[in-house]
């Protein structure tokens, strides 16, 4: 049986798959700079991701490797 830790892992990792994806879908439907643009304003001005392809998926690509390291 898992541990409560665990379960809060797997729950974490789902959170940031799902986030991944959705990020990777909004690009393909709206475009890189339509997603870049509501990433650097939600992050308010913690962090800049460029309006391209590269830059978002780059951004996605960092976020999950801040989480599995």
């Amino acid at each position: 049986m898992k541990s409560i830790k665990e379960k809060i892992e797997d729950k974490e990792d789902e959170v940031f798959r799902k986030v991944s994806l959705l990020i990777l879908n909004d690009l393909e439907k709206y475009g890189p700079e339509k997603v870049a643009n509501e990433i650097n304003e939600a992050s308010q001005g913690n962090y800049y991701v460029v309006p391209t392809e590269e830059g978002v998926r780059e951004y996605v690509s960092n976020l999950i490797n801040k989480k599995f390291k």
